[in-house]
């Protein structure tokens, strides 16, 4: 808040301040600006970007493109700006040219970057008794003034809010939106033959799955058949490795279950997981189309062993004991 008086005849004129500091402002912009009464950077930071460049003959897209007004408003503040043209203030916050905050440490104070300037210039006229004759107030972003006789605290105070909108409730966040479900549902994939036979496996066997898919109505297809690629392989649980086990594709009618029996060459030993990538297309597509949807699903696990597990003798004490038994 600035008090002004009526200036005394033969006061010394501030000193003008440096324009070309303003980066996009060189010797012949400077000369417009001094010409046309702008000297000082709080004279040019109460300017909008419309009314300076009718003055200076230049754009108003240049003027907010290269910040003008936001650089003349830095400078006129005691704040240090350093050469990337972050302010900081005495307990070492700084805050970067879009306004955004951060800590000594450079962690950001406003993560969610929301936060917005909303600047007053407050002028007071006051009598030789030290009465506030007239209060006049400029809000910088819209170029809107207000003045009111006398000192009124309470209108100031309403002039504030109501410009900078502080009494206008801050749009909530929209609710993220729950993912669309997949129209595709996956059965599998699982080795084809059931139990350990299937789930334990032996180097060099070759990688059988079994796996259905069933494709539900959707927006983007049509009541009749579709065009599907499953693709199945086994991840590998210890390192992430992928090995393709087989591929298969076809048409789909939609809300009809398919069943397929894929086989594939072994895979080394190890422990996997089998996954299947199905994706779905217009019927009759092109191997340019794009897909209509796709959907990946994780299936069983199955251990791939080296060698046979091998039948362990029975002990000679066993034998022995059982022999006994028979002879009595």
């Amino acid at each position: 808040m600035r008090k002004s008086r009526d200036p005394e005849p033969g006061s010394p004129q501030p000193a003008a301040d440096d324009m070309q500091k303003i980066a996009g402002i060189g010797p012949a912009l400077a000369t417009r600006l001094a010409e046309a009464g702008v000297s000082r950077y709080r004279d040019l930071a109460s300017f909008t970007q419309e009314r300076l460049g009718a003055v200076v003959h230049v754009s108003p897209e240049r003027i907010a493109g290269q910040d003008w007004i936001g650089q003349a408003r830095r400078l006129a503040s005691d704040v240090p700006i350093d050469p990337e043209g972050h302010q900081t203030d005495p307990e070492g916050h700084q805050t970067d040219p879009e306004g955004h905050q951060t800590d000594p440490e450079g962690h950001q104070t406003d993560p969610e970057g929301h936060q917005t300037y909303a600047t007053f210039h407050v002028e007071l006229l006051i009598d030789a008794d030290n009465t506030v004759r007239r209060t006049k107030a400029r809000h910088y972003q819209t170029d809107a003034e207000d003045s009111w006789p006398g000192w009124d605290e309470q209108h100031l105070i309403a002039v504030i809010r109501s410009k900078a909108a502080l009494d206008t409730p801050a749009a909530r966040p929209t609710e993220p939106q729950a993912p669309e479900a997949s129209p595709i549902h996956v059965d599998g994939p699982g080795p084809a033959e059931k139990g350990t036979h299937g789930t334990f496996r032996l180097a060099g066997q070759p990688t059988t799955v079994r796996m259905a898919l069933q494709v539900a109505p959707f927006d983007r297809a049509d009541a009749g058949p579709v065009d599907f690629i499953a693709e199945v392989a086994a991840r590998s649980v210890s390192d992430n490795a992928r090995y393709p086990v087989a591929t298969a594709s076809g048409v789909a009618t939609i809300d009809e279950a398919i069943c397929l029996n894929l086989g594939g060459q072994p895979l080394p030993p190890g422990l996997y997981r089998l996954e299947a990538e199905v994706t779905i297309y217009g019927h009759r597509h092109e191997p340019y189309d794009r897909p209509l949807c796709r959907h990946r699903s994780l299936g069983d696990l199955v251990h791939v062993t080296a060698h046979r597990a091998q039948q362990v003798p029975p002990a000679a004490g066993a034998m022995h004991t059982s022999l006994t038994h028979s002879v009595k």
